[in-house]
């Protein structure tokens, strides 16, 4: 349940990036095309590789983060909402949903964005809040997985690996031990005199 969990929330912060990023564009063929063209190579990228929600929400993380410091991106604005939207669609084929269906919700959800998206002088706030929010809880979701994972297993290691009784020395070598450390006192003693 909490990796369809992460990977919805992934997805949601994904799209937000791009919805983002798209506010940057004028609203064309050109743009379009550029989307377009990263979401399908990012989509066959990520499918490839096997893609996990710990390093796909870093790489939306990231993603975000540059168009926080890099101000407005005419240029690369489409090609930024292409790779978050073609992530979050490779994220969803990951967990069971199919190529036709996560390409075109996901497809269809960046298309709305686009035609949604006001020119760079719409509401900053709202855009800078999404940007914030992606940049930042984009690669915690994906990461809480596997500090979730890791807890547990250290968990039952430390439950399973309970110390074993030792057996106890024989008494003869615990009488060696105080005999020795007895006459290396009393020697000890008697030299200093």
């Amino acid at each position: 349940m909490l990796l369809s969990v992460s990977v919805s929330l992934i997805w949601l912060l994904a799209m937000l990036a791009g919805a983002a990023a798209l506010q940057d564009c004028r609203r064309g063929p050109g743009t379009l095309l550029a989307a377009a063209l990263a979401f399908a190579a990012t989509l066959a990228a990520a499918r490839y590789v096997n893609p996990q929600p710990n390093w796909i929400g870093v790489i939306v993380g990231l993603l975000a983060s540059w168009r926080l410091i890099a101000g407005p991106l005419p240029r690369a604005g489409a090609w930024i909402a292409g790779t978050c939207a073609g992530l979050a669609a490779a994220l969803q084929i990951a967990g069971g949903v199919s190529l036709l269906l996560a390409a075109g919700v996901t497809g269809a959800a960046l298309g709305a964005a686009l035609l949604l998206a006001r020119p760079a002088s719409g509401n900053g706030a709202m855009r800078g809040a999404a940007l914030v929010a992606a940049a930042l809880g984009a690669p915690v979701v994906g990461l809480a997985g596997d500090l979730l994972f890791g807890w547990r297993s250290a968990t039952m290691l430390a439950q399973d690996n309970a110390p074993a009784a030792a057996p106890l020395p024989p008494v003869w070598a615990i009488a060696i031990v105080v005999l020795a450390l007895a006459a290396g006192l009393l020697k000890g003693m008697w030299i200093k005199r």
